[in-house]
């Protein structure tokens, strides 16, 4: 599927994606230290999109993907992942991939995490994602599960 910015400002704006039921973080299999969570987006376009969270708490990363299937992540906002994209603006702290052509997901743009009622910064993050997404998600992000410590 070729893309251009219409297409990617058209998916993005669609007021229509919708996340069912609660989402919960689980074991990520390709982090020793990540949990993830994913679900399908509900969307009266008809595009099969899906929404993935990612965090590493000991890395002090977190990042929320849009993706849509056959391209790859249209969207994304990320915390602890420094970046520098092809136009060498360099993003240390919270910024938000666009894809855009003909750098696909590269480019990123710095972000301030904005203050709200929810005092936990992963949930902040979340929900500036679905408003920077337009993604309507009628449940909760549930905090993870708790971790055991490995005895030696």
């Amino acid at each position: 599927m070729a893309l251009d910015d219409r297409e990617i400002a058209r998916l993005l704006a669609d007021p229509s994606k919708r996340i069912v039921g609660p989402l919960r973080w689980t074991d990520d299999e390709d982090l020793s230290c990540g949990l993830e969570f994913s679900a399908e987006l509900r969307a009266t376009s008809g595009e099969s999109l899906l929404v993935r969270g990612q965090r590493c708490d000991p890395a002090g990363s977190l990042r929320f993907s849009l993706i849509l299937r056959g391209v790859g992540r249209i969207a994304s906002l990320d915390l602890g992942h420094p970046h520098q994209g092809p136009d060498g603006r360099r993003c240390t702290g919270l910024h938000f991939h666009r894809w855009s052509p003909p750098f696909r997901d590269h480019l990123a743009a710095p972000l301030t995490l904005p203050d709200g009622l929810d005092k936990d910064p992963v949930h902040r993050a979340w929900q500036l994602f679905c408003r920077l997404t337009r993604i309507e998600h009628d449940d909760a992000l549930a905090d993870p599960p708790p971790r055991q410590e490995l005895l030696l």
